[in-house]
């Protein structure tokens, strides 16, 4: 296997892990933003309610933030950006 062809197998893993990783994260970011609210509010009012449609919401815009967030980081270190 040539050194070129290991280099960029190297960055595919790399790229993968950082898109994975952001979005794992996110969607933990999203479902406990969602609880924390849903307990606020059941500190607030005394009346528990949690739907699960509502959790799958969240997780899914964490998602897709993680997505957006996660080609951003890729991009930025496919070009060589300072920092990445």
């Amino acid at each position: 296997m040539k050194s070129s062809s290991r280099v960029l197998i190297g960055k595919f893993i790399i790229c993968g892990s950082i898109l994975f990783f952001s979005c794992i994260g996110m969607i933990l970011v999203g479902i406990t933003t969602k609880l924390a609210f849903i307990s606020l509010s059941w500190f607030q009012s005394g009346f528990f309610e949690i739907l699960w449609s509502d959790i799958f919401y969240a997780a899914q815009l964490g998602g897709v933030g993680g997505l957006i967030l996660g080609l951003g980081w890729v991009v930025l270190y496919l070009f060589k950006m300072k920092g990445f």
